[in-house]
């Protein structure tokens, strides 16, 4: 996991190599998970952020700032924690450590998936709707696999 960003509602994480985006425009991983259905990032027994911590204050007496990129919820908190990096220009979180690498991937019959992270972390993502996308994996500048209703989709 290299970058995490928000896009309105959708959280994206990017992996592989960061790169200038083919626009010139921002940056970019090799892969990048685009999500728009409920996830979360867990450790060994717990979970460390996930969906719902963005409607969450991020400090107690704190108030939920939707302009701010950086500190405007838990969510964004417990990213920052875990990445250590910041790029202003992108208003992204850049994965400053070693840990996170994709080891493995395991998928469901509903359109779930459980990355398996280095640094003994899981990216779990579970749709838990029936018919719009729920997430979708993009290549740069290549193929998008679509999880849309249940059912996977390649777009070219």
């Amino acid at each position: 996991m290299s970058i995490a960003r928000n896009a309105v509602d959708m959280k994206i994480f990017h992996f592989g190599a960061i790169r200038p985006h083919p626009s010139g425009k921002g940056t970019v991983g090799a892969y990048a998970l685009h999500l728009q259905c409920p996830w979360r990032l867990v450790a060994k027994n717990m979970v460390v952020t996930g969906t719902l911590d963005r409607f969450v204050k991020p400090a107690e007496g704190g108030e939920i700032d939707d302009d701010d990129p950086r500190t405007g919820n838990l969510q964004l908190i417990k990213i920052a924690s875990l990445l250590k990096g910041y790029d202003e220009a992108t208003n992204s979180f850049v994965n400053a450590t070693e840990q996170l690498v994709v080891i493995s991937v395991n998928a469901d019959n509903y359109g779930g998936a459980d990355l398996l992270l280095s640094g003994d972390y899981r990216l779990q993502i579970f749709p838990d709707g029936s018919l719009e996308e729920s997430w979708r994996l993009v290549e740069l500048q290549g193929r998008h696999v679509v999880i849309e209703g249940g059912h996977v989709r390649i777009d070219e």
